[in-house]
């Protein structure tokens, strides 16, 4: 890496975007607890049509998909992302 500043970050420090977007991960858990119970945790009754079975099974996707999202991010992404940043200003 040549010795260059770091460019110029309108945010400021990386952790004030991932902040904003911890904030969201947590509140689309909830909407996502508020859908599930709504949706009866995604059980439909016996005597349900095919539309409403594929319905419960896609939010249940849906739910799962976003799960492993937020975790990939708040697990994954952001702690080494908050790494690099103090590594490049270290340097």
């Amino acid at each position: 890496m040549e010795n260059r500043p770091a460019p110029f970050a309108p945010f400021g420090t990386v952790r004030n975007p991932i902040t904003a977007m911890l904030r969201e991960h947590d509140a689309a858990g909830e909407i996502l607890k508020t859908i599930r119970n709504l949706a009866c945790q995604f059980v439909a009754s016996e005597d349900a049509c095919f539309s409403y079975r594929t319905l419960y099974n896609a939010l249940e996707t849906l739910e799962a998909d976003l799960h492993e999202h937020i975790h990939l991010e708040n697990n994954v992404l952001f702690p080494r992302t908050l790494d690099l940043e103090g590594d490049l200003q270290s340097a």
